[in-house]
């Protein structure tokens, strides 16, 4: 139902004020501090205890895993969009937006991206 409706994308994902909000968000972002437990307990069976030379290759990959996924999940948690007043833009840019729009618009909105 709520593809229907659409959704509000400036809205935070979740209730900030609440500490429940704040605990979920600060849990998406820590994933990469699960690594070093991950490899203490890697390095307990035998097979990792022969490989000793592959360790830092490996940590090395397993980062770019949790980049692969951490990154789209940071762009979607926090905020991308800002604003810039018209009269701090390109020459170019703004004589076109004061051309089409006059002083209606005093500001413009982008995306940051990354």
């Amino acid at each position: 139902m709520e593809a229907l409706k659409g959704f509000d994308i400036d809205a935070p994902r979740w209730d900030q004020s609440t500490f429940m909000g704040r605990l979920k968000h600060f849990f998406n972002i820590t994933d990469c501090l699960i690594l070093p437990i991950i490899m203490q307990r890697l390095e307990k069976y035998r097979f990792m205890q022969k490989i000793t030379f592959l360790h830092g290759p490996l940590q090395v990959m397993m980062v770019g895993v949790f980049l692969i996924f951490m990154v789209p999940a940071a762009c979607s948690l926090f905020p991308q969009s800002c604003s810039m007043a018209v009269s701090k833009l390109e020459p170019e840019l703004r004589e076109s937006i004061i051309s089409q729009y006059g002083d209606r618009v005093s500001y413009v909105y982008f995306n940051k991206g990354l």
